[in-house]
């Protein structure tokens, strides 16, 4: 496998971002060591939702991968029903060198005594919550509340036998007495665990950072050692806070660094749902990234070209608003005006595509009505309305510097040229549509007037042209026009998927 392989399917040049990243990491941890700097490096690649995170983040693995670094990835998202994400980020590390032990275990034993510490040491801490731990012991301390005294006496019922069974059952009686004695033996207990996990945690931290040296000796392998964490934005706001937590705390190891994908703004937002409105929840989240890396926003023209190449669907069957027919241009412009994700425009065009797979009419797809009306699918909206107010009017009125150059004969028969914008297009083509067929024809421009708006002229000659192709010379009072059809043609390829 080779990079170009990796990146074969990169609709939004991300290889670059990676290489970029790749060499800006490992140089930056050789300098680090060089001048003996201590600890792990966190990186944020920061970008909106639906710009592609997940997709880089899975072939930054595989670059990595093919340059010889260890790597592991973690879906924080899938994992954040667990209380503490600690269990989950040491699960991944011990799943990846135990596969190597497995396979080395007689030939490296030097490895395997590093491994077995890491894990003994990791073991000890694995109960440790660091944040409000001092206030949630303080209050085991002097039992404030019924949970809390309802531990202490837990506690004591494990150490004192058969006087625990009595508490247990005066408990039932709600008769308990909570007495200094068991209180000062339950915090005697909480602060020698305490003591004991912090010193496992300096021990963790060496011995984590022992075993990826030995793991480079025999292995053939470069550090440092990567870990990504993925959907930290999607997870429950105490779950994400909890992991930059942990990451911070307990795996600040020498040689590893950490790439977290988040949309920032997003995760900053949601931290104040814990913290409360007036937290500083940006300046929170800094304090755990060394540095952050921009994404860039995706450009729509690359990303369209890419959809069509990969879809290749029959863009014959396509009509686009104006008097230029080219839907690359349409989709592109569409895409920007309408200010539409990436995971939003993979998803319009998925259904078009399958729309168009599905088209046999002698008349094409109004791309101008089926692409905005897609998107509005996507969002959720209501589709359904074809008024001057509707839904898909109020969608293409924010874009009014989106205009086409178009042309129409004047009553001299000469060429005149006239800019329209898209949205005065979608106003005339939905005010024909609500009619029937028949009425739009018999209501239609004046063929002698050469003076009417190509606007006008071109909704007027799309119904003209899909009559024609649907009854021919035979009058149908009562027909609409299959744009009418739309929504449930869009909502039922909406329910297939990739």
């Amino acid at each position: 496998m080779s990079r170009d392989t990796i990146w074969q399917d990169d609709l939004l040049d991300r290889k670059g971002d990676a290489e970029f990243l790749e060499d800006f990491l490992v140089n930056r941890m050789t300098e680090r060591n060089a001048i003996g700097r201590t600890g792990s490096y966190v990186l944020n690649i920061n970008a909106a939702w639906g710009f592609g995170k997940s997709f880089f983040m899975e072939r930054f693995k595989r670059q990595l991968e093919l340059s010889e670094h260890p790597v592991v990835m973690i879906d924080a998202w899938k994992n954040d029903f667990s209380d503490d994400p600690y269990t989950n980020v040491i699960a991944e590390i011990e799943a990846y060198f135990q596969a190597f032990i497995e396979r080395e275990r007689e030939k490296t034993p030097k490895f395997v005594k590093a491994y077995q510490a890491v894990t003994a040491n990791a073991a000890k801490i694995s109960w440790i919550g660091f944040k409000g731990l001092a206030k949630r012991a303080s209050r085991y301390v002097i039992a404030e509340g019924t949970d809390e005294i309802i531990e202490v006496i837990d506690q004591h019922v494990v150490t004192t036998g058969k006087e625990g069974e009595e508490i247990g059952n005066a408990l039932e009686s709600h008769v308990v007495k909570v007495t200094d004695d068991i209180i000062d033996q339950f915090s005697k207990k909480r602060i020698e665990q305490f003591n004991e996990a912090k010193l496992s945690l300096d021990r963790f931290r060496e011995s984590l950072g022992e075993l990826l040296s030995v793991f480079e000796e025999h292995t053939g392998k470069k550090l440092p050692f990567f870990i990504l964490i993925d959907e930290l934005d999607r997870c429950r706001p105490p779950y994400a806070i909890a992991m930059l937590e942990r990451i911070k705390h307990l795996f600040d190891a020498d040689n590893v660094v950490f790439v977290l994908s988040t949309d920032t703004k997003q995760l900053a937002h949601s931290i104040k749902a814990v913290y409360g409105s007036s937290f500083e929840s940006e300046r929170y989240l800094q304090r755990f990234f060394t540095r952050t890396y921009e994404l860039p926003a995706p450009n729509t023209t690359q990303l369209i070209e890419s959809l069509i190449a990969s879809y290749e669907p029959d863009i014959s069957k396509w009509e686009n608003p104006g008097h230029k027919q080219d839907p690359h241009e349409y989709l592109t412009k569409a895409t920007t005006y309408f200010k539409m994700s990436l995971r939003e425009t993979e998803q319009a065009f998925d259904i078009l595509a399958s729309l168009t797979t599905i088209w046999q009419y002698e008349f094409p797809i109004q791309l101008g009505i089926m692409y905005p009306m897609i998107l509005g699918h996507v969002r959720r909206e209501e589709i359904n309305d074809f008024t001057s107010s509707s839904w898909l009017a109020s969608l293409v009125s924010e874009s009014p510097q989106w205009v086409t150059n178009d042309v129409k004969r004047g009553r001299d028969f000469s060429d005149r040229h006239e800019v329209n914008t898209v949205s005065a297009w979608v106003k005339n083509f939905l005010s024909v549509v609500r009619t029937t067929m028949d009425e739009a024809n018999r209501n239609g421009y004046n063929m002698s007037d050469r003076d009417v708006s190509f606007t006008v002229r071109q909704a007027h000659d799309i119904i003209q042209r899909e009559y024609r192709a649907r009854f021919g010379n035979v009058v149908n009072e009562k027909a609409r026009s299959m744009v009418i059809t739309y929504p449930d043609l869009i909502r039922h390829a909406g329910r297939l998927s990739v």
